[in-house]
């Protein structure tokens, strides 16, 4: 690229005398609206290549770069002819297939070329964004697609290749992000701001970032000191569908179109794919940093949405990324379907979301000691689809070893690649819930607590009947109970009984009452008997619960015996008096303000 250097001189008098005429004009002039920020200037294009990858298809020879070459685009693109300009060339070709081709298998590809300046000064933030010309197929970068025999593969294929980060199959058999600063993503306002050279009809908003391994701190290239002096490197990364019908219809090479442009601007895109590697977030987060990223975008999926994650350095979300298509009638986009890679647990109250981060809505509703809980397992793909096509048999088990699973299930017994199933907690506490496939496995994190818990009475006088409760399940220890008035029975323990707080409300004709014969009814939180609610027996209540209360009932609050442990913490909201029993405080404190507390004989 020429350079071209201003100096005062090079103006004429004429605008000379017109500036200083215009300044002259401001003098007294009122003070307008404060100055904006001057707009970044748009990426500038420098200039257009075509590339050619061939062996793609995986059926014998390795994948290689055929050709890239400039593309003349007239005498005011400076880039043309190549010697003056910048040059790249073929350093390395990957290639792997993962899943099988009739269930939506894919193939990755990536080239890594270097990248030499010759324009005679440096270059900064190099992008190569595919672009659509004449020649290219509608609505695609790509000029040319052929198969192995010769003849041209189906052309809707080219719709289907999307971009992707570098990546690579591991002996794991899981994909690795191999490293970061591969893809860059731009919004489509971004992309039609940039002028496109001489017979480019359009650009998509991705690319693929020139680096300088030698500057991690830059992408700076500076001017080459010979032809052997190569500062630049660009991964070139798709993914495209494996055809079903076999590898002779697979694309053996294809042809794009690129225009490489200089940004002003020091952006970032983390991939779909680096999302799911810890590894790659992290090398994806150090990489913004030492590059002093003004702007991060990340895409469908990303954990970096996660409110409780760190989010980049100027983060931004960009979930919909055009891969085909024009911007008015998109056809495509990097999210385009892969294959079955991910076992999603969804917990009640959240849903599949396309962009969200982990591709999930909602809040996890809690689960509960006895209640029934559904969950939905879904099998996906990496980019956020439910994939319909593999037949896979899940197991469900939890690491509280007392939870009541379903038996295994077919994922294709609700609708394809999705089924609810339901499962019952019987362990108050943190566990995890494991769902198992052929090959491979989704968790979540469960947490049991407790929940308030209706008495009815509708069957008998028996605590532990589960049809006494509302909820068809009696209360546990962590459950809080609410007793009302006008039920047909009230509870009589018949052994000592737990719970962590106690409700009483009142009825019209007949009010509330825990009988609680010769037992202990520990509380480890509010005891609450309303204005009609009572304690009967000769049992004690033991109270546990850190900045509680006690008060109310039919008599204020009126109790066989007290008993409150070293933990317990309780102030009274009612005046408490105890009958033929005692208060024994063992460590803990009961604390009264205006209320009476007192203890009289039966």
């Amino acid at each position: 690229m020429n350079t071209a250097k201003v100096n005062v001189s090079h103006y004429s008098a004429v605008t000379v005398a017109t500036l200083l005429s215009a300044l002259a004009a401001c003098v007294d002039q009122p003070a307008g609206p404060p100055l904006q920020p001057e707009p970044k200037p748009h990426p500038v294009p420098l200039g257009v290549y075509e590339v050619t990858l061939s062996g793609l298809d995986g059926a014998g020879g390795a994948l290689h770069a055929t050709r890239i070459v400039p593309v003349p685009t007239g005498p005011s693109m400076a880039m043309n002819p190549v010697a003056n300009g910048l040059a790249l060339e073929e350093v390395s070709t990957s290639s792997f297939a993962e899943g099988p081709r009739e269930e939506g298998g894919q193939r990755y590809i990536s080239a890594i070329f270097r990248v030499r300046n010759l324009t005679g000064g440096p270059l900064t933030n190099l992008t190569a964004i595919p672009a659509t010309s004449a020649t290219t197929i509608p609505g695609t970068p790509f000029t040319e697609l052929q198969l192995r025999s010769g003849g041209a593969a189906n052309p809707a294929i080219a719709q289907s290749i999307v971009p992707s980060g570098a990546v690579s199959m591991g002996n794991d058999t899981r994909m690795h992000s191999n490293y970061p600063d591969v893809l860059q993503v731009f919004t489509e306002a971004e992309v039609a701001a940039i002028v496109p050279p001489a017979g480019v009809t359009g650009l998509f908003p991705y690319g693929f970032v020139v680096s300088n391994p030698a500057t991690p701190a830059s992408r700076t290239l500076p001017n080459a000191a010979s032809d052997n002096d190569w500062s630049g490197l660009v991964t070139f990364a798709f993914r495209y569908p494996l055809q079903a019908a076999g590898a002779h219809s697979d694309p053996y090479s294809v042809t794009f179109l690129v225009v490489i442009v200089e940004d002003t601007e020091t952006r970032m895109t983390e991939s779909i794919e680096e999302r799911q590697d810890t590894s790659g977030v992290r090398r994806a987060f150090e990489r913004a940093t030492a590059l002093g990223a003004t702007t991060v975008t990340v895409l469908a999926g990303s954990e970096a949405l996660d409110p409780f994650e760190t989010d980049y350095p100027g983060q931004r979300h960009i979930c919909a990324v055009r891969t085909a298509g024009t911007p008015a009638t998109p056809l495509t986009f990097i999210t385009n379907p892969g294959w079955y890679t991910e076992m999603t647990v969804y917990m009640a109250g959240q849903s599949p979301d396309p962009c969200a981060a982990y591709f999930t809505v909602g809040d996890a509703a809690p689960a509960h000691y006895g209640i029934p809980y559904d969950v939905v397992v879904a099998s996906m793909d990496r980019y956020g689809n439910v994939r319909g096509t593999p037949a896979d048999t899940v197991t469900l088990t939890s690491t509280d070893g007392t939870a009541v699973m379903p038996p295994p299930f077919a994922l294709s017994d609700g609708v394809a690649g999705v089924d609810t199933v339901t499962m019952v907690y019987t362990t108050y506490g943190g566990s995890t819930l494991m769902a198992r496939g052929r090959r491979l496995l989704g968790s979540y994190a469960m947490f049991v607590n407790g929940m308030s818990r209706l008495w009815d009475g509708d069957v008998d006088t028996q605590w532990l009947t589960d049809g006494n409760w509302a909820e068809g399940v009696a209360p546990g220890a962590q459950d809080s109970v609410v007793i009302p008035g006008d039920r047909p029975n009230y509870p009589l323990l018949l052994a000592n009984t737990g719970t962590f707080g106690v409700t009483m409300t009142s009825g019209t004709t007949v009010q509330p009452l825990i009988d609680l014969s010769l037992y202990d009814l520990t509380v480890a939180g509010d005891v609450d008997l309303g204005g009609t609610g009572t304690l009967a027996g000769t049992g004690r209540l033991i109270l546990t619960g850190s900045g509680a209360s006690v008060g109310g009932g039919a008599a204020n609050f009126d109790v066989p015996d007290i008993r409150i442990t070293e933990t317990g913490r309780y102030s009274t909201s009612s005046n408490v008096t105890v009958t033929g029993g005692k208060i024994v405080v063992q460590g803990g404190r009961l604390r009264t303000v205006g209320h009476r507390i007192r203890v009289r004989p039966s």
